[in-house]
């Protein structure tokens, strides 16, 4: 998904599960920065203190190059969690459990933990992470965060408003020369190691992520795979309210409704009307329903600053420049240690350490 679902959205169901604005913007906010968040490393102060920051994305270009394992710590735990689907082929088991799937058994583990923990400093901006990462897997299903066969793909064809296979000039156009990874080069890529595959959904371009969007492909198994994402977002959506409203309840396993039906109807709506697929354009949209009180929270204005004034990172270090220079030193005040930025940090190291530690190992998977 991209920023008009992982900020957009999430704002807007944070709101109808009973968080109040400022709640729900801090929600928000982290479940986008969660693809935002590109660097690492030390930050050092002048005076002595310092803090290590780790990434939860890395830029597009990665997407597509060999990685190596240690880039599992990133975007397993924070793209494409693994749904233990222990169907298929028993000699690729580990494969066949590490592929996302929507809903997993995995996923309720993680919000489990995500609600039970919640008593911290930076609890509210790991349900923002863990918001991310559970929506995410209706968008990730079938795609794995490792370099696997089963990221390929050939065949894709749009099935809505009007069919239309991808031939190689499409694909060049709309993802450039990267787009023909997986599309061109599948018959050959299959002579290499599975390590010389594509990592994640590259090789479909931004398909998942596309509310509107109907398509099939087939994949690297050479199954047909047919994809409804107005259907799988919607219901992402849905049960992350539930997910929200047993936050608030501080209960897990707390019997909990969804979204309202004029509030799903309406989310409906934008889904179907939003078709541009300038993920801006459409976050715009969802901030403009916002701001005109179309949904039952009533009107609000939210708004998202990845760097620059105004953005958490601003706010923290006093910079507004994206990246952090090489020998760069920044005044420490006691307000560093309560700030948004260094919250969101610390819950994404939080985050990364339960799903890769803890919870992958109870379901039997060492990924790292």
């Amino acid at each position: 998904m991209e920023i008009d679902f992982h900020f957009g959205a999430t704002y807007v169901v944070a709101r109808l599960a009973g968080f109040d604005h400022g709640r729900a913007e801090i929600i928000a906010t982290c479940s986008q920065y969660v693809d935002d968040t590109v660097n690492s490393g030390a930050l050092r102060f002048k005076t002595g203190e310092s803090y290590y920051r780790i990434s939860t994305a890395h830029e597009l270009t990665d997407y597509h190059i060999a990685l190596s394992v240690d880039e599992r710590r990133t975007w397993v735990p924070f793209h494409f969690l693994p749904g233990n689907d222990a169907s298929g082929d028993p000699s690729r088991a580990f494969y066949n459990r590490i592929i996302c799937r929507p809903h997993s058994e995995v996923a309720k583990e993680m919000a489990r933990a995500c609600i039970a923990k919640q008593d911290t400093a930076h609890g509210l901006h790991r349900l923002g992470i863990t918001a991310h990462v559970f929506i995410d897997t209706w968008a990730h299903q079938g795609f794995a965060g490792i370099h696997h066969r089963i990221n390929m793909a050939s065949d894709i064809t749009l099935v809505h408003p009007h069919e239309q296979r991808l031939h190689w000039l499409h694909l060049f156009k709309h993802g450039g020369p990267r787009a023909l990874w997986g599309h061109v080069t599948r018959p050959l890529m299959q002579l290499f190691t599975d390590h010389a595959f594509p990592m994640g959904h590259g090789a479909v371009l931004h398909y998942p992520d596309h509310p509107f969007r109907q398509w099939r492909y087939t994949n690297g198994d050479g199954q047909v795979i047919v994809r409804d994402n107005p259907t799988d977002f919607l219901t992402a959506l849905d049960e992350l309210c539930r997910v929200f409203r047993r936050y608030l309840a501080k209960d897990a396993a707390a019997q909990v409704e969804g979204l309202s039906e004029p509030d799903r109807e309406k989310i409906r709506a934008l889904i179907s009307k939003l078709t541009n697929e300038d993920p801006k354009l459409r976050l715009n949209a969802w901030l403009k329903a916002v701001h005109d009180a179309e949904f039952s929270f009533g009107a609000a204005k939210a708004s998202y600053a990845p760097h620059g004034p105004g953005s958490w990172k601003q706010q923290a270090l006093g910079i507004d420049d994206a990246r952090v220079g090489d020998g760069d030193e920044f005044d420490y005040t006691p307000a560093f240690d309560t700030s948004n930025w260094k919250l969101f940090h610390d819950a994404a190291q939080a985050h990364q350490h339960d799903v890769l530690r803890e919870i992958l190992p109870r379901f039997g998977i060492c990924a790292v």
